[in-house]
């Protein structure tokens, strides 16, 4: 097991969030439907509505840094609450292939309400790790998004994956 810690976000880790979120964007803008030049410019309030509005989950190092996060996220309306959507998963390289994404992974899983019926989530086809790491969870391909991203004049697929709770 890593010295990873994971704990849900709050308002007060804003500031952090926002710099994770923008290196995952840089590093990796194929993983994301996000797009770098737009969140760079947001306002700090924006990152704060997202850790209010989703239940946000970071892994922090032993100095406290954080070095990863993941997402979840329930629609209020009724028509939707019973489908929880998984998002925003990114760990940094030197926390990568120690456990801290699976711990990331699980806590989301916890958070998921009661009464939701399944966990979606979208990840580009060329990411086998985190492919497979969901496999692990269960989750399974239930449809693939041809070209669903565009970046740098590249075409990229996303595998729309889901985890039946009941």
């Amino acid at each position: 097991m890593s010295g990873h810690s994971v704990r849900r976000l709050g308002v007060a880790d804003a500031a952090a969030f926002r710099d994770i979120r923008l290196d995952g964007l840089e590093r990796h803008p194929e993983a994301f439907g996000a797009s770098l030049e737009i969140e760079r410019d947001q306002p700090p309030a924006f990152f704060e509505g997202r850790l209010r509005d989703n239940a946000i989950f970071g892994g922090f190092d032993v100095d406290g840094d954080l070095v990863g996060v993941a997402g979840l996220r329930v629609d209020a309306s009724p028509k939707t609450r019973h489908v929880a959507t998984f998002w925003g998963m990114y760990v940094q390289d030197q926390a990568r292939r120690t456990g801290l994404a699976r711990r990331l992974v699980q806590a989301a899983l916890d958070a998921v309400p009661a009464d939701c019926r399944s966990v979606r989530l979208s990840v580009v086809s060329t990411n086998a790790a985190a492919i497979g790491l969901y496999q692990s969870f269960g989750f399974t391909t239930w449809a693939l998004d041809v070209e669903a991203l565009r970046v740098g004049g590249r075409y990229y697929d996303e595998v729309l994956m889901r985890l039946d709770l009941e």
